[in-house]
């Protein structure tokens, strides 16, 4: 357990530094949590309540378009999971949030985060480089996806994210950049 307290204080600390009464405040209020493979974090047509800081395992966020599992990111350990537009608006999600490994993390309930940001400048300023660096990751996702060829979509995956690709299933993989099943095996096998 420590080791994850020490993960979550390392990442926060790279968004902003907190004091260690900030830190005390912000652990106070992050529930650790575990969730099996397969087992739904979010639902579509439920509200999302909170966000999800990843110390083991991966979750996958996907939407379910014409019967098609559509996968839009996948969150890492060190990762901060949501779904964004759902946290936000408070209006209920149009995606799903799984576990595609066993994960374990801490889990921070929405309406506490924004006690916190009520309590001191220093968590709003938290807040908002943790949501300026979600917007980035899903803006990166969306130029890698319409700017480059599934090939180039494959190889800069493999480049930029190894670990994912060893770690997440075929189907996941492919619906993520945008390709059949088929067509992601034999970019693999000639790309070997």
């Amino acid at each position: 357990m420590n080791d994850a307290i020490n993960l979550l204080k390392t990442t926060l600390d790279n968004f902003h530094k907190l004091t260690d009464e900030e830190f005390h405040d912000f652990s106070k209020i992050s529930e650790f949590t575990s969730f099996q493979k397969k087992e739904f974090l979010l639902e579509s047509g439920h509200y999302n309540h909170g966000i999800l800081f990843i110390t083991k395992g991966i979750l996958g966020l996907y939407e379910t378009i014409e019967t098609k599992e559509i996968y839009t990111s996948f969150f890492q350990v060190s990762d901060f999971a949501t779904e964004i537009t759902s946290l936000a608006s408070q209006k209920t999600s149009l995606k799903n949030i799984i576990a595609i490994t066993n994960v374990e993390g801490f889990y921070i309930k929405r309406n506490d985060l924004l006690q916190l940001y009520d309590k001191s400048i220093s968590f709003e300023r938290l807040g908002r480089k943790l949501l300026e660096h979600l917007l980035s990751e899903q803006h990166r996702f969306t130029t890698m996806l319409t700017s480059l060829k599934p090939k180039d979509r494959y190889k800069y995956l493999l480049e930029n994210n190894p670990k994912l690709i060893q770690q997440i299933p075929v189907q996941y993989l492919a619906s993520y950049i945008g390709i059949a099943r088929e067509t992601l095996s034999r970019i693999r096998k000639r790309m070997s």
